[in-house]
């Protein structure tokens, strides 16, 4: 069933590579050290091998995003609460979820906040909510928060929006350090139910994804933890220097935390993660994002682990799932080390029809470009792509995947930010604050990093940490959300897409997954097909837009649209006009 949407319708010190185990007071400024990484990494592009490829293709050159922070009535100021003894999760903190909490059909913003830690004294003077802001269109938002009840005391780092009961709104689920929460929507405000529904938690949470993983017609939840910390380590840095030299801990000073994986009961979740096979697993757990990266018609996973190796949990049917990460050759970076990854994403990058896989690394790691062989394994082009190099220096939290231009493939953004707050005392090459990145896609999965000529915004210097697109002005176009540690968010208008066709879809699930979630979708025009599916959850410490954008260029019509539902169904639909949202259901 298809009906069309007008527009505007339905609205720890993390180390560089060559010192994980050892302590802080051995790092040091060291400039040949940075030139020899740069060697190392050059000479991962092997000549004769390289050269035979195609030389990427001119990008064209877009507009720009337009920063309406200013003027949105966002005013929200993220606050970790530090006191100075630099407990290690305020360094992670820093979100925005994507929801359309009253069902008008737009895009409002929802921010979490830090709390207390222990020890800490309350401030009446520090508004420590959540904070929910609703969309009155223009770029212009409203504090909500008070009327509808959409915030807990806890301390979150990421918020998911899922209608996890299926009756068509949106939930929210809060992954915090120390309990979870999971509020019900009533009608435009929020009831918490988190103990009633049997997804309580207590580890330190990251992120989670909700989906359909047995494909019984009801959403299930895996949620990805971190590390446990008791908040009893006495401080890492070099102390004996004076408490300046205090800093925040590698997070491999403490145990890492196992995820969890909940299955619905009915509208209750169980446990289920030992008998799902990943009970053994442990891991730093960052992010995590769905795909069905093999194409099987089922969804698979894939969690960023800070400093330990990465997951990529194959989905076997039946609640089943075995780590492929090594096999499939994500597990760690080109150099065989686990890397210290934050945020991740997937895509169709070069458009062979299946989804390639970014991670967002520490410095002097780079960030890692992961593309799919189409034979269940992964190949490092992280050099070679162009987004490699250009992230060395920083520490990637937020990348996103979008085709920013509309001139058919995905473009990569990735915003940045240190874990040490006094990083300059031990390396003099870092910052804290670190500015964002923008890079533009051949096609051909090349990209060339056009920060300087992407706007305003480009030209500053963050703690950035959570990042979102999604259509916040209803015009087709996916604009940008970055959530800040310590800091204001940043509101970014899409200003790049101006003339370029597009089409664009809402997907309406089963009752049981009213949002599709895990639903794939591919547009066909002529000899050309796009893919994207439904996810919510990616990025890092961020929920998205759940309508999809498809950049068609040039070309002003398409031949159909194919949408594999979460139950393996295919359904096509014919003469959908472009420059317009559809509205596709199962």
């Amino acid at each position: 069933m298809m009906r069309r949407l007008d527009v505007g319708e339905r609205r720890g010190l993390w180390r560089n590579p060559s010192t994980f185990g050892r302590p802080l007071t051995e790092l040091r400024s060291n400039a040949s050290s940075f030139a020899a990484v740069l060697v190392t990494l050059a000479s991962l592009v092997v000549p004769g091998c390289e050269s035979k490829e195609a030389e990427p293709l001119a990008p064209r050159e877009p507009g720009v995003f337009l920063d309406r922070s200013a003027t949105s009535g966002i005013d929200f100021v993220h606050d970790p609460f530090g006191d100075g003894r630099k407990f290690l999760v305020e360094i992670n903190g820093g979100c925005v979820c994507m929801i359309d909490h009253d069902g008008d059909g737009d895009l409002d913003l929802l921010f979490g906040q830090g709390a207390p830690l222990r020890g800490s004294e309350p401030d009446p003077d520090r508004d420590l909510r959540d904070r929910l802001y609703r969309n009155d269109g223009s770029f212009r938002f409203t504090d909500v928060t008070e009327e509808t009840g959409a915030w807990e005391d806890g301390y979150t780092l990421s918020i998911l929006a899922p209608d996890y009961d299926g009756d068509g709104d949106q939930d929210l689920y809060f992954c915090n350090f120390g309990a979870n929460r999971l509020l019900r929507n009533d009608g435009g405000t929020f009831v918490e139910v988190t103990d009633v529904v049997g997804l309580a938690s207590s580890r330190w949470s990251s992120s989670g994804v909700f989906a359909d993983f047995d494909q019984d017609g009801d959403l299930d939840f895996y949620l990805c933890n971190y590390v446990i910390d008791d908040l009893n380590h006495p401080g890492c840095g070099e102390l004996e220097r004076g408490e300046e030299w205090r800093s925040y801990c590698d997070p491999g000073v403490f145990h890492g935390s196992h995820d969890q994986l909940f299955r619905n009961d009915g509208g209750r979740f169980v446990d289920v993660t030992k008998e799902a096979g990943m009970g053994a697993a442990d891991g730093n757990g960052l992010a995590v994002v769905l795909s069905d990266y093999d194409d099987d018609g089922d969804v698979d996973l894939f969690v960023a682990n800070d400093q330990s190796p990465n997951f990529l949990w194959r989905n076997e049917g039946d609640l089943r799932f075995t780590n492929v990460a090594d096999v499939a050759g994500v597990a760690v970076g080109s150099l065989g080390a686990a890397e210290a990854c934050m945020g991740t994403d997937w895509a169709d990058i070069d458009g062979d029809g299946d989804f390639d896989l970014i991670a967002a690394n520490l410095s002097m790691e780079t960030n890692t470009l992961y593309v799919n062989q189409s034979s269940g394994s992964f190949r490092d082009r992280s050099e070679v792509s162009g987004v490699g190099i250009p992230s060395l220096l920083n520490v990637g939290f937020g990348c996103e995947f979008f085709d920013a231009d509309f001139d058919g493939d995905s473009d990569l953004m990735v915003v940045n930010g240190h874990v040490i707050d006094n990083i300059h005392l031990y390396e003099p090459s870092q910052v804290f604050e670190q500015p964002p990145q923008f890079f533009v896609n051949d096609g051909k999965g090349r990209f060339t990093e056009i920060s300087t000529r992407a706007g305003d915004y480009f030209g500053g210097q963050y703690v950035a940490r959570g990042l979102a697109t999604g259509d916040l002005d209803g015009d087709g176009d996916p604009d940008v959300v970055v959530a800040n540690n310590r800091g204001k968010p940043a509101i970014l208008e899409n200003a790049m897409a101006d003339g370029a066709s597009w089409i664009g879809f809402e997907l309406q699930g089963s009752s049981g997954n009213s949002q599709a979630l895990g639903a794939k979708v591919t547009v066909i025009a002529g000899d050309r097909r796009w893919i994207e599916e439904v996810r919510g959850t990616s990025s890092y410490a961020a929920f998205q837009d759940l309508r999809i954008q498809i950049g068609l260029g040039r070309r002003t019509s398409i031949d159909r649209v194919e949408v594999r539902w979460p139950d393996g169904a295919v359904t096509s639909f014919d003469d959908l006009d472009v420059q317009e949202y559809h509205l596709l259901s199962r």
